[in-house]
């Protein structure tokens, strides 16, 4: 089966090693790449700041036998796995064949058309847009502590979550950002059988199935559980999640097959004190297992079927 399979990510086409930008989980991309070629795809890593268009890219690394080969040549690729992140790669309208669908990007990209799309399991949200907008909806919100974050943000960045009368206090690190209000999901009471505070469950779907699910636990003090602000990640078993999660995650995994052929994404939930699942975001971009966890493999070898599924 001579098709190409590349990974994309944003480096400049220098040297003999692509993923020196990732560390610990670099074997686990490695292990992605070995599983592409035994699927009898030709197996790449590529750059974003190469691509020509077309599905085309004018020079790339390609991996064989354990090994990079950097190539300057012009190769097309069959299917993209898109590891740049954000929605400016590929182009608006381009015809790439992609791993999520630019579709679906905007949805994970956009809280706000996220919360348009499932805000029925989601924490009560209410546009903002410019933050001096906030006057005009703060008091909506009834709970005690609220939650204002940038409807495109990535890792945690520029989130407040606090008091109403704290927020004259919150300086954004980058000006301009649009955001979004949100009430506030108290995890403190934990998830039965799972962890016993504050928390961030995260539920991983591929192929129409949960492939991998783990916790993120705040740094002590914090609010927030992303890995950026210091939380700690623990893989845990999905069948000890919640029975009402699992509905959900059902609905929304069976909704989502369907009308956006087949994506790759993760949904993040908290416990409410009422034992009440409520999702906190949609995500496209999806962190890797660690090499020791259990479901590494299992994880990969869905991202495979899923390859697959779009060029077979």
């Amino acid at each position: 089966m001579d098709k190409h399979v590349g990974i994309c990510f944003s480096n400049e086409l220098v040297g003999n090693n692509p993923l020196s930008h990732i560390h610990i989980k670099r074997p686990v991309y490695r292990r992605l790449l070995e599983f592409i070629q035994d699927a009898g795809f030709n197996s790449f890593v590529l750059t974003r700041k190469t691509y020509e268009g077309d599905s085309i890219f004018i020079g790339g690394w390609v991996f064989d036998k354990g090994k990079f080969k950097i190539i300057k040549e012009r190769v097309k690729i069959d299917l993209i796995y898109d590891r740049v992140g954000g929605i400016t790669f590929p182009p608006e309208d381009d015809q790439m064949l992609v791993v999520n669908r630019r579709d679906f990007k905007l949805l994970a990209w956009d809280k706000w058309k996220t919360y348009q799309k499932v805000g029925e399991y989601m924490p009560k949200t209410f546009w903002v847009g410019e933050l001096s907008g906030i006057g005009k909806v703060v008091d909506k919100i009834t709970t005690k502590n609220i939650v204002v974050k940038p409807y495109n943000s990535l890792k945690g960045n520029d989130v407040f979550i606090g008091q109403k009368e704290n927020l004259e206090n919150f300086i954004p690190e980058k000006a301009g950002r649009k955001y979004i209000l949100q009430e506030f999901v108290d995890t403190s009471k934990g998830i039965p059988n799972l962890t016993g505070g504050s928390h961030d469950l995260r539920v991983v779907i591929i192929n129409n199935k949960v492939v991998w699910s783990h916790i993120r636990v705040p740094a002590e003090g914090k609010f927030l559980a992303n890995a950026a602000q210091g939380g700690n990640l623990t893989e845990i078993d999905y069948d000890k999640v919640p029975e009402d999660v699992k509905k959900i995650v059902k609905e929304i995994s069976n909704r989502f097959y369907k009308k956006y052929d087949n994506p790759v994404f993760s949904i993040d939930f908290g416990i409410n004190e009422k034992g009440e699942p409520k999702i906190f975001e949609i995500n496209d971009q999806i962190g890797f297992p660690r090499w020791e966890m259990k479901n590494r493999d299992i994880f990969l070898k869905a991202l495979i079927e899923n390859f697959k599924s779009k060029i077979t």
